[in-house]
């Protein structure tokens, strides 16, 4: 027996969730709709400003009230930022200027007059003053003349009628005919020994002379108690006495270079009239070494002239820069040094 089918239930719409839904929908549409019509409407107004050619002539500045941002620069006229603690570097010149040397005196020799002239005058050369320590060599020994054996050549000196003049008044006859006297003597003193301040120099005033004395600056400069100091050669300078180079330190100076020999002669030049406020215008050459460039030096640096160890009393204007010495040995005593000077009373040629 077939069972009979219920009917199928009719679905209805419930009416207030169907008026809930409309307003919904279309909120949801009207919202998407402005949406996209917003991006359309940004989308235009972005090409359209690409569009618009920048005014780089018109910057527009920064605040003034911003205390923490400058006005941008102008980028035609200000150059880029260096960084803090960073040298700026400035540009090398076309031609480099010539650096000004450290002052010195660079005195033209005096003009001379156009006569012709000559000298004998005996310029002796000592070394030590002071008797030779025990156990010395003989070229220590040689260079020794002891303190009572200067004192009588000195006595010597003033008997016979001699007067000491400088190597400057040498020149100042040469050149221009200024009057010497009688007898000039020029007693000089290699290499600035101590017992040059201890021995020589109260004894040359004491017997109204005055001395030369070349010395080596560096021994000064380094306090080296064998040697003058700077206080010494000050005192020394203010009482009179000519103070002139025998360079930096007692080297040979022949075959050096420029540079070599302007800082070992016009340096220990330097340091002389520094000390002094004196000009130094002679200079004796080291173990008497020189050659042809170091007498160019010399002339060019306006020096006034040099002495050697060669033996003789011959000084001339063309010859002023190897004027020879009478050497004084330490065997010398008051009859050799008077036989040396006797051997140079014949007159010069002119």
């Amino acid at each position: 027996m077939t069972r009979p089918q219920r009917p199928r239930a009719q679905r209805r719409f419930n009416l207030p969730i169907l008026w809930m839904m409309i307003p919904g929908g279309l909120i949801a549409l009207a919202v998407f709709t402005m949406s996209h019509a917003i991006d359309a409407a940004a989308w235009e107004a972005s090409r359209w400003l690409l569009s618009i050619p920048a005014r780089v002539s018109s910057p527009i500045p920064a605040p003034e009230s911003s205390p923490t941002e400058p006005p941008a620069p102008s980028p035609t006229s200000t150059p880029s930022p260096v960084p803090t603690g960073m040298p700026i570097p400035e540009p090398s010149p076309t031609v480099p200027p010539t650096p000004t040397p450290y002052p010195f005196f660079q005195e033209p020799l005096p003009p001379a007059d156009g006569q012709a002239r000559a000298l004998r005058v005996p310029i002796l050369m000592y070394h030590y003053i002071s008797d030779p320590p025990s156990g010395a060599d003989r070229f220590r020994l040689d260079l020794s003349v002891r303190p009572s054996m200067f004192e009588a050549h000195l006595q010597y000196l003033r008997q016979a009628g001699y007067e000491t003049v400088s190597l400057s008044d040498l020149i100042f006859y040469l050149t221009q005919g200024q009057p010497l006297p009688p007898q000039p003597i020029v007693l000089t003193f290699d290499d600035g020994y101590r017992d040059a301040y201890e021995e020589a120099f109260p004894k040359l005033q004491r017997y109204g002379f005055r001395g030369t004395f070349f010395v080596l600056t560096g021994r000064a400069d380094e306090g080296d108690p064998r040697y003058l100091s700077w206080e010494q050669i000050r005192q020394m300078s203010e009482a009179g006495m000519d103070i002139q180079l025998h360079g930096r330190e007692h080297i040979p100076l022949s075959g050096r270079d420029e540079a070599f020999l302007f800082y070992h002669i016009i340096g220990g030049k330097q340091s002389i009239e520094a000390h002094t406020g004196r000009p130094v215008r002679f200079f004796a050459y080291p173990s008497s070494d020189y050659d042809a460039g170091l007498l160019r030096f010399l002339e060019g640096y306006r020096f006034w002239g040099a002495v050697t160890t060669a033996y003789g009393a011959d000084e001339r204007l063309e010859n002023r820069f190897v004027w020879p010495r009478i050497r004084i040995r330490g065997t010398d005593d008051v009859g050799k040094l008077a036989w040396k000077l006797s051997l140079l009373k014949t007159e010069p040629d002119p």
